[in-house]
């Protein structure tokens, strides 16, 4: 058991990425804090193998629940060595279709929620001695799939806050994730049922992997970098994308043929 002496804070753990991510801590034997804004996500989370799962409703885009969330487990579990910055969802448009109000919901979760959960969390990550951030951001922060702004900026900023992170909070370790295209709500959200289907299929005739990522293939990254047996990896950033960012045939397939569902 990696976790079973160590405290896990995973926002967004209701779906995709972060259910994995939560369930596989779990596993490990870890006190798993799960946070999500929608209370019936959480429900679905199901404690598995020796670890211990907490489940609180949290709103990751809003300062004054996260700290709030931050001073909860300061008083009751005195202690964090682990803090996922997992949080996320999607409106995708391109630059001219951007709306203000849709971009500025998106920036608080996806870029605002992990500044401020470091912010607040960042002291009680120190004492735990190889305190571990894991910050997932994107490889639409790397490309440029059509319809993918502001998500793709918000992550790429994701990517340099954990460089600055590494410099300017010392004493705890933060790395970065990009996954690629993954089988989550998010993907179907944005495209739909259709061409998501059609992701797949590209993703199986061009990506090297031949398939498109799971949720759990992020969930094993996601743990390996916060391990002991990554406790001198600082500042990496991990692209877990079945080396579709190597390929400007999947890529130019994936952004010229299909389409998001724009929310405009």
């Amino acid at each position: 058991m990696r976790f079973s002496d160590k405290t896990v804070l995973v926002t967004g753990a209701g779906s995709g990425i972060g259910l994995a991510a939560a369930r596989a801590f779990l596993a490990e034997g870890a006190t798993v804090i799960a946070t999500d804004l929608h209370v019936e996500r959480l429900e679905a989370i199901s404690a598995e193998g020796e670890g211990e799962l907490v489940c609180r409703v949290s709103d990751a885009g809003n300062c004054e629940a996260i700290a709030e969330l931050a001073g909860w487990i300061a008083d009751e579990y005195g202690r964090l060595d682990v803090l996922v910055n997992n949080a996320g969802f999607a409106h995708m448009n391109n630059p001219e279709q951007v709306d203000e109000g849709e971009y500025d919901a998106q920036m608080a979760v996806l870029l605002k929620g992990p500044v401020f959960y470091v912010k607040h969390l960042a002291a009680l990550l120190r004492e735990s001695g190889n305190g571990s951030v894991v910050n997932i951001s994107s490889a639409s922060a790397l490309i440029s799939p059509q319809g993918y702004c502001p998500y793709g900026l918000a992550k790429a900023a994701i990517h340099k806050f954990t460089e600055d992170c590494v410099v300017q909070v010392p004493g705890v370790r933060h790395n970065t994730i990009m996954p690629g295209f993954i089988e989550t709500a998010i993907l179907l959200d944005a495209y739909g049922e259709e061409a998501t289907a059609q992701i797949a299929g590209v993703a199986e005739a061009v990506v090297p992997a031949r398939r498109m990522g799971k949720p759990e293939d992020i969930a094993s990254a996601v743990l390996f970098l916060a391990s002991d047996e990554a406790s001198y990896i600082n500042g990496t950033n991990l692209v877990v994308d079945g080396g579709m960012a190597r390929l400007n045939t999947a890529v130019s397939t994936l952004a010229g043929e299909v389409q998001p569902v724009t929310q405009n």
